[in-house]
């Protein structure tokens, strides 16, 4: 995806009466397709169904210079009722392009996805959320976590959750593409709603660096570096990993190149395998397979091209080969265009593959 301006929306621009349902069109947008209800009356409804609180699921463009800066420093008005009345809020947020960063104000709302909104999209994200303003309550998998200014925690979109704050709030979220966290769906399923502390350890960190994005949106957004989001990513793989324990420990360098290996190896006859696919069938960052690979003295597309061409050159060499095409050997191994297979054959080799096979079966 590619990474963008500064997204903004103020519920404050909108007649009262529309304040909540604009607010929360803008969530579902930015986010993933949720539900939203205000709280303070005697019910908290939506769409004719009780807002729950998820305890058990079993696997189950203004710039951001038109929003009120004490907007998205914790929504302030009257407390809303549960008609939205008195609500208010807003919402800032930045494609980065490896992730998507978002701060959203409001006053006292629950938000809630389950089994209908999944079921409508399901995109395949975590949440990795940062109390800025105010407090909450996310409940996932079982758990619930109360949240406190600093605080952080994960959940994952593609099971149910709720998130209930009960006064004004902001919170900083970035949205990460599951295969480019670096953790397995495993180790996620045990972090969801786990109250991480920004006061110490990684968690600081981790905390700082989200909360300095969030500033950096209401300034405008940020100049989204792949290298800096990928060195973004890596801080939140790191603190989620000290939260699961020391035996949780990433794979060692030799442990990951040795599988990258294997899985271009695995899937070399596909043209459509990239260096992304690579990397996220390893649960490592493209930066972190680069390095690997740098390390070798190689690249990861330079390996995969060259495991094409040994599996080509091995095919030419054949006589039991001998009257397949050689186009269809090209195509075997992943080289979807004829002329592109030539061109690559020959810059290797010095020879056509024609001239190759006729060569290497005269001897």
């Amino acid at each position: 995806m590619a990474a963008g301006a500064v997204e903004v929306f103020d519920a404050g621009a909108l007649a009262a009466p529309d304040r909540f349902d604009g607010w929360r069109q803008a969530v579902n947008e930015a986010f993933v397709p949720l539900h939203a209800t205000p709280l303070g009356g005697p019910l908290s409804l939506h769409d004719g169904a009780r807002s729950p609180r998820v305890l058990g699921s079993p696997g189950a463009g203004a710039g951001p210079r038109g929003v009120k800066r004490s907007t998205l420093s914790g929504a302030g008005g009257a407390a809303p009722t549960a008609d939205g009345a008195g609500f208010s809020g807003a919402l800032l947020s930045q494609d980065l392009g490896a992730a998507c960063a978002t701060e959203v104000a409001g006053t006292a709302v629950r938000v809630w996805r389950d089994a209908a909104a999944i079921a409508h999209a399901d995109p395949g994200i975590y949440k990795l959320g940062l109390q800025v303003h105010g407090y909450s309550v996310l409940a996932q998998d079982g758990r619930e976590a109360a949240l406190t200014p600093g605080d952080l925690a994960i959940y994952d979109t593609t099971r149910p959750y709720s998130l209930d704050f009960e006064d004004r709030f902001s919170m900083f979220v970035l949205m990460i593409p599951r295969d480019r966290l670096g953790l397995t769906p495993a180790q996620v399923a045990r972090l969801t709603a786990e109250r991480i502390s920004g006061r110490h350890g990684l968690g600081a960190l981790a905390s700082s660096l989200l909360g300095g994005l969030g500033r950096a949106l209401r300034m405008g957004g940020v100049e989204p570096e792949p290298r800096a989001v990928d060195a973004v990513l890596d801080l939140v793989q790191a603190t989620l990993l000290q939260r699961l324990g020391p035996e949780q420990s990433v794979p060692t360098a030799d442990v990951v190149f040795a599988a990258a290996c294997s899985y271009i190896d695995e899937h070399v006859g596909r043209p459509e395998l990239s260096v992304e696919e690579v990397a996220a069938a390893q649960h490592v960052s493209v930066r972190y397979l680069q390095q690997l690979f740098s390390q070798r003295g190689a690249t990861p597309s330079a390996w995969i091209r060259r495991r094409r061409l040994e599996g080509c050159r091995a095919d030419l060499a054949d006589p039991r080969l001998a009257s397949r095409p050689v186009s269809a050997i090209g195509a075997h191994w992943g080289f979807a265009d004829a002329s592109g297979f030539a061109r690559a054959f020959k810059a290797a080799e010095g020879l056509t593959p024609g001239e190759y096979r006729a060569e290497r079966l005269a001897r």
